[in-house]
């Protein structure tokens, strides 16, 4: 006696079979550009902290004193892009677990849920640049991170797949 067994996969098996397909797919959110552009450097400035030596002695208005040539100048770190990951991780993590929920029961497609998470991604990071970061600043009112709005339109997010990378997604005004 043989029996003969088939396999007819349903939808959610299609789906499940096509997400592994699609093999790694990760998120870059941030300020992008050449390594020497302005909007990088200042992004990392924030983020990392620095030192430098001033090479010629000037007035500084926003420290309304005169800095004189050899005075080391330190900018603290204001963790601006790892913060805002720190603070939404939990929510991030719901995002996906919703996108690839709606992947799997065909409400959308990878490329769209891709889309939805860079947008939200660089929209929750800009939402978050400037609120209650340490170091406080002493010498100054405002925030350099917010003042003019130069770092928040730069902040955009980039997607990854096995295809390359995607276009900055999300930077401007318009999210």
């Amino acid at each position: 006696m043989s029996v003969k067994v088939t396999f007819k996969p349903t939808k959610l098996g299609k789906m499940l079979k096509k997400l592994s397909k699609e093999g790694n797919i990760s998120f870059k959110t941030g300020v992008f550009g050449d390594d020497d552009s302005k909007m990088v450097m200042i992004g990392a400035v924030h983020e990392f902290g620095t030192e430098f030596k001033v090479k010629k002695t000037h007035f500084v208005p926003s420290l309304k004193r005169i800095v004189k040539e050899g005075t080391i100048v330190k900018i603290p770190a204001r963790r601006w892009l790892s913060l805002a990951y720190t603070r939404n991780e939990k929510f991030y993590k719901q995002l996906l677990a919703n996108q690839i929920k709606k992947i799997v029961e065909g409400k959308t497609t990878f490329e769209e849920a891709n889309k939805k998470i860079a947008i939200v991604l660089s929209s929750k990071t800009k939402a978050e640049l400037g609120r209650d970061m340490p170091p406080p600043l002493k010498y100054r009112d405002g925030t350099p991170l917010v003042d003019n709005g130069d770092l928040r339109r730069s902040i955009g997010t980039k997607i990854i797949t096995h295809k390359g990378k995607s276009n900055t997604i999300g930077r401007g005004n318009n999210d």
